[in-house]
């Protein structure tokens, strides 16, 4: 019997002791994980100041030699509430590895989307540019040309298959709606009286 407490006794110490090693590792990377988002957002923020900017993800990784860094994608918009939003990913690695980091990824540039090949619009940029440039849109144009401060608001629609694009303007009797489907038509444009 007392051979028996004490094996009972020995494998309880030996997984109490594996739970602290798995917590220790796990708030370790946290705290490494929190790090390396600081440190991106100081200075994407730094670099495109004014810029509307978030981390889109962190994925751990294990370089060549066995030691753990963190690939951080980081979104950058600039001219968030103008006509022509641009957005960009910008991609980090935390710590910084011996390797040249990937090039920035330009999602939207010079007031164009879908100007070739299958268009999806993924996203709330690329909708707001659809919203004022795509066929059938004449009238948004025209509202955003002689209106002062016009800005849009987007709303994913609940069904995940449209952007409802809001164009408004301060002191304007109306403003307009746009519905933009993730494949480039333009759903529908509404022009909506203010009461």
């Amino acid at each position: 019997m007392a051979i028996r407490r004490e094996l009972l006794l020995i494998i309880g110490l030996i997984l109490i002791i594996a739970v602290l090693i798995k917590l220790i590792e796990f708030f370790q990377v946290n705290v490494i994980e929190a790090d390396a988002s600081k440190f991106v957002m100081e200075d994407v923020g730094n670099k495109y100041p004014g810029s509307d900017i978030s981390i889109m993800t962190i994925i751990q990784k294990t370089n060549p030699n066995g030691a753990h860094y963190f690939e951080v994608k980081a979104r950058v918009t600039e001219n968030p509430n103008s006509p022509c939003p641009e957005r960009s990913h910008i991609f980090y690695n935390y710590p910084a590895q011996n390797f040249i980091p990937q090039p920035a990824e330009v999602i939207t540039s010079g007031c164009s989307v879908c100007a070739e090949g299958i268009c999806t619009i993924a996203f709330s940029e690329e909708a707001i540019i659809a919203s004022h440039t795509f066929p059938g849109t004449g009238a948004v144009t025209s509202y955003i040309n002689s209106n002062d401060a016009v800005s849009p608001s987007v709303a994913e629609k609940v069904d995940k298959e449209s952007w409802l694009v809001r164009w408004d303007a301060s002191g304007a009797p109306s403003y307009y709606l746009v519905d933009v489907h993730r494949n480039g038509t333009i759903l529908s444009v509404n022009e909506v009286q203010k009461t």
